[in-house]
């Protein structure tokens, strides 16, 4: 592994990343215009300049572009003027806006969290009302719309003096006839935090009506969406990407990371027959004005492949932020922890605690199975960071100074040098680098929480059992054939991924809302809150044995494969 790795360590070139940055800081590169395509078919120039090959995809996404958002209310004698932005896939509201009276649910300051407003609202609280919150959750803002609240206005929790862009769908990439239905039928805008506390004091003092305007251009577009192959001398390859659509110019969102993409295929393009593994490449379209769109399609048309043959997910979103110098916190799988903290550690000289991934971010392909690594890397140090997404928490994100200036050399090399150690351990060594024991590990953790939780109302025996006995059947894994091995390993953490990170339906994609840990059997803690004779509590009593069959046979499966793979040698 030395030989691959200490090349591609010594050779990530900054100045060449660099030229790459500048230009495609160029383009004001949302998807669907002509600054995206052209910013792809820079890509593409590019990869060929190297000698790779690219696969242009083109399809239909089905996208939805903010135009203007406003905001006005009544605080004494006139109207005032607030300003605002709307959302992707926020409804559109008549010429002359919708009206009504505001009404504050308490919010969380983390966007990618659920918190407790979605517990306070209901039809008694937000009906007919315009809900103002601090809570950017997804889940707030459908449970607004169910509720029969006539509007939504997001006060961004941190007090910096920028409207953050954002999309309000819950509906992970195209919608389906089952899903359609989420996308909100009303209103939904951003304005400053600051602003906001003047509305919430405001309420205390008196009632406060307003009239909210949105416009958005949601429409199906073409999009093309470029991938890039670098072979090894084996089938089975390690999926590494970022999504090359922005808000505005979106320097470190995500023009950094799709400069370091270009960097990790240039180096592996000149070392190719050093590789073991192979490398796929992809700058995904639609993240920003899509959910996904682009890795979800890429997920749903190269679903057999990916099951066969892909090891293991790089996310790179936003590399290289200025003063983003902060290793702490870096996120990972259990089983590529390992491999994902020595990178760390090897260029950052900082030992991370890993974090779960967040259901965001272009991860796209837990249902395949398919284990990540990252997504957020660096961050700005405590006390200088927003309560944003990425830009490494700087205040920037998805806002129009999201420049050039924005990015750090020093950083994006760093940055980049991690994502190569990580990338050669995945491709070089001879066993795959999965620990598959710290996947088993967390998971047991998982059930025995949920199981004291629930108590004598779910049995989760059987479970525990299973997972004993596929930590039993791996044991002397690692000792037999690579070839073997790799092929049980990867089989194993699929299923194990698809356990731990979504409900149960490979073919199909959670939304984008917070999804806890064994997302199948988590209901199981709610049943000890229910009335044991409601209808509320037998029909999820039945749900949960249904998924827990659905656990035991993935997991049963997963032991048998191992089994024959056993007997075999």
């Amino acid at each position: 592994m030395n030989t691959l790795q200490d090349k591609l360590m010594s050779e990530v070139s900054v100045d060449e990343m660099w030229l790459h940055l500048e230009k495609l800081c160029e383009w004001d590169r949302t998807t669907g215009t002509e600054g995206e395509y052209a910013a792809v078919d820079y890509i593409r120039s590019v990869l060929e300049s190297y000698g790779l090959s690219v696969t242009m995809h083109e399809y239909r996404a089905y996208i939805s572009h903010p135009v203007s958002g406003g905001l006005e209310v009544e605080l004494g004698s006139k109207p005032t003027a607030i300003s605002a932005k709307t959302r992707a896939f926020s409804a559109n509201t008549p010429a002359q806006g919708i009206s009504g009276e505001l009404v504050y649910i308490k919010g969380g300051k983390n966007l990618f969290e659920a918190d407790n407003a979605v517990n306070l609202i209901s039809p008694e609280t937000v009906g007919g009302r315009i809900v103002l919150s601090e809570s950017g959750s997804r889940g707030s803002m459908l449970a607004a719309m169910k509720a029969g609240a006539v509007g939504y206005i997001h006060m961004w929790p941190s007090d910096e003096d920028v409207i953050h862009e954002g999309i309000v769908t819950p509906v992970w990439g195209t919608p389906t006839p089952e899903t359609a239905g989420n996308i909100p039928n009303f209103p939904i805008i951003s304005i400053k935090h600051n602003d906001g506390l003047r509305l919430r004091a405001a309420l205390k003092e008196q009632t406060v009506h307003a009239t909210l305007h949105s416009v958005t251009e949601t429409a199906w577009r073409t999009v093309r969406m470029p991938v890039t192959e670098i072979a090894g001398t084996d089938d089975d390859f390690v999926l590494v990407a970022g999504h090359i659509d922005s808000w505005h110019y979106g320097a470190t969102d995500n023009a950094t990371g799709n400069v370091s993409c270009l960097e990790l295929a240039r180096l592996l393009a000149k070392h190719q027959d050093l590789l073991h593994r192979g490398v796929r490449i992809a700058w995904w379209v639609g993240h920003s004005t899509g959910r996904y769109s682009g890795s979800a399609w890429y997920a749903d048309h190269h679903w057999d492949e990916l099951d066969s043959h892909c090891v293991a997910y790089i996310n790179i979103d936003s590399p290289g932020s200025l003063g983003a110098t902060d290793y702490s916190e870096v996120t990972a799988v259990p089983e590529t922890a390992a491999l994902v903290t020595k990178a760390v550690e090897d260029i950052a000289g900082q030992t991370p605690e890993i974090t779960r991934p967040m259901r965001a971010g272009d991860q796209s392909f837990w249902g395949v199975g398919v284990p990540s690594l990252f997504m957020l890397l660096s961050n700005r140090p405590e006390g200088q960071r927003a309560a944003v997404g990425g830009c490494g928490m700087g205040w920037w994100w998805h806002a129009e100074e999201d420049l050039i200036d924005k990015a750090d050399r020093d950083v994006l090399e760093k940055d980049t040098r991690i994502y190569a150690h990580a990338l050669a351990g995945l491709t070089q060594e001879r066993i795959l680098p999965l620990d598959l024991s710290a996947q088993i590990s967390e998971l047991k953790l998982q059930v025995e929480r949920l199981q004291k939780d629930a108590g004598q109302h779910f049995d989760a025996t059987s479970v525990m059992a299973s997972l004993d006995a596929l930590s039993y059947s791996i044991a002397g894994l690692r000792d037999m054939p690579a070839k073997v091995a790799n092929t049980v390993i990867k089989q194993v953490s699929h299923a194990l991924t698809v356990l731990s990170f979504t409900s149960g339906d490979r073919f199909d994609h959670d939304p984008a809302m917070p999804l806890p840990a064994f997302p199948s059997l988590d209901g199981a803690r709610k049943l000890a809150t229910l009335d044991v004779t409601s209808d509320e509590y037998g029909f999820l009593a039945t749900r949960l044995i249904r998924n827990r069959n659905m656990v035991n046979r993935t997991l049963k499966s997963a032991i048998a494969d191992c089994q024959r793979v056993a007997a075999k040698t």
